[in-house]
């Protein structure tokens, strides 16, 4: 809440703290430094759960699996589990 609160603060006070003799350019700057800020956020909304299991999410499944296979072949077991090949982008 508190970062939606200085964005928008950030929003309001910008246009005041940039030159009245180019116009466009204020506006256009008034309106892209607070969208990348909105975007930066939702980006780190997105990414703060690094293991919910979503698209963006570290596949941990699948390390887990690779380092299982390395281990056994490094001990010479010959029972080493299957890997699964995934459809998707990510694996359940």
């Amino acid at each position: 809440m508190l970062l939606h609160t200085l964005i928008f603060a950030f929003t309001f006070i910008l246009p005041f703290g940039l030159s009245d003799n180019l116009i466009v350019p204020e506006i256009l700057l008034s309106i892209v430094l607070p969208v990348m800020f909105i975007a930066i956020e939702k980006t780190a909304i997105i990414m703060q759960d690094p293991f919910e299991n979503t698209p963006v999410d570290t596949p941990m499944t699948a390390l887990a699996t690779t380092i299982e296979i390395n281990i056994k072949q490094m001990i010479g077991d010959p029972n080493l589990p299957v890997r699964e090949e995934s459809n998707t982008y990510y694996q359940m």
